[in-house]
């Protein structure tokens, strides 16, 4: 049986790049970004001006002059052709082209307007250059201005439509199927009778996709009899992903794993020293296709697609970085076994660690309800004291990714 880090080495060892193509920049909202982006000129691409007032020659002024004639008003969008005389300013609007010889910018604030329709600066003194963002100075053309890959959060957004990318290049998300399992399982708009469960794992791993932008193709739900799930994993792989939920453990009724491989899977590992979460099974086809075949309790659902899912697709993205970070746990906890153990954590207004709360094992449809992230109790070690140092994991799957 595998430790967790043995298993999340073999998950690694698997990952390939995603293939990449381009989506209408609207809809590229949380897909990640798969090439580096260029300025395609200069940025600004003009001098502009920063602020309502007057452009002048510092020359001018240095020269003692003080009341200027306006030549012109200039407004953002407007280009000029009127050239500027000894002695006379523009009057300019914010993010108007300054045009040259003008080089410094004199707030509205600090003039009087004259009947005479000259500008009179009243301030003791300016810097050449000032209120005046240069040509050139946030991008020049042909300067990498996104790195790669990156997640399109709305900021990323705006910035890739100022540089013109209306058609974003992102990683092609793979495609899904889900399949759930078990004959005490029906589904969420059913009445259950008192030996039975709601699917509530369907709905959880449909949310956990979505939100990783990954198309869900197929999802079904097939009792444990041999022949109906056979045919619902056989269409199941079909996709490039496939989840199954329920039917990795010991039981009789346990026929995912036998029937997997007579599907030509090829079983990568199976159990993993971990709690909860032990019996997950990982295979893959010979075409590069992989395969989750999770526990069926919720919360080991819910912690082994946060902890191998994610870490497949977050390395099929390109990133590299560990996705686990240091935090403060700030309430004890004790442990028996020897295992890994993943638990869930959360954080409270004003304080900077996290807390953990018991609960009544991997079944427990409520135990996650409001964290924040997992805490992970490394196996050799049996207590963490208060405001010991713990690996805990974000919820949200692109946190600290850059």
């Amino acid at each position: 049986m595998l430790t967790y880090l043995e298993a999340r080495d073999k998950i690694r060892s698997m990952v390939k790049l995603l293939p990449t193509e381009r989506i209408p920049l609207a809809q590229s909202l949380n897909r990640v970004l798969a090439h580096p982006i260029f300025a395609d000129r200069d940025y600004p691409p003009f001098n502009r001006a920063a602020m309502d007032g007057i452009a002048i020659r510092i020359d001018d002024w240095n020269n003692g002059i003080r009341e200027f004639p306006i030549r012109t008003t200039i407004f953002a969008g407007m280009e000029t052709s009127t050239a500027l005389a000894t002695g006379e300013c523009y009057k300019i609007m914010t993010g108007a082209a300054c045009p040259i010889p003008a080089d410094t910018i004199i707030r509205k604030e600090d003039l009087t307007f004259t009947p005479n329709g000259t500008a009179l600066i009243r301030c003791e003194s300016i810097s050449r250059g000032q209120h005046l963002a240069q040509r050139g100075e946030d991008l020049k053309k042909n300067e990498l201005a996104v790195t790669t890959p990156r997640v399109c959060d709305i900021s990323l957004i705006g910035t890739l439509a100022a540089l013109g990318v209306h058609q974003a290049p992102v990683y092609k998300m793979p495609t899904v199927g889900i399949v759930t399992t078990g004959n005490e399982v029906v589904d969420i708009d059913q009445q259950p009778e008192h030996f039975q469960i709601r699917n509530s794992n369907q709905y959880l791993l449909r949310a956990l996709c979505e939100q990783w932008q990954l198309p869900i193709r197929s999802c079904q739900h097939v009792s444990d009899k041999p022949k109906a799930l056979s045919a619902a994993l056989k269409q199941a792989t079909q996709q490039q992903l496939i989840l199954i939920n329920g039917g990795v453990s010991a039981g009789d009724a346990d026929h995912v794993p036998q029937i997997l491989r007579e599907l030509g899977v090829e079983i990568l590992f199976h159990k993993v020293s971990i709690k909860p979460g032990k019996p997950l099974l990982v295979g893959c086809l010979p075409e590069g296709k992989i395969i989750f075949a999770l526990p069926g309790n919720p919360l080991s659902c819910f912690m082994t697609f946060k902890l191998f899912v994610e870490e497949y697709l977050h390395g099929c993205l390109g990133f590299t970085n560990e996705r686990f970070q240091t935090s403060t746990l700030m309430i004890p906890r004790f442990k028996k076994s020897s295992l890994d153990e993943f638990f869930p954590v959360f954080r409270h207004a004003g304080e900077y660690g996290y807390t953990w709360k018991p609960h009544h094992g991997s079944g427990d449809i409520t135990a996650t309800v409001g964290c924040d992230g997992i805490g992970w109790h490394v196996h050799n070690k049996h207590v963490i004291a208060e405001n010991d140092s713990i690996p805990v994991l974000s919820l949200h799957p692109f946190f600290n990714i850059i």
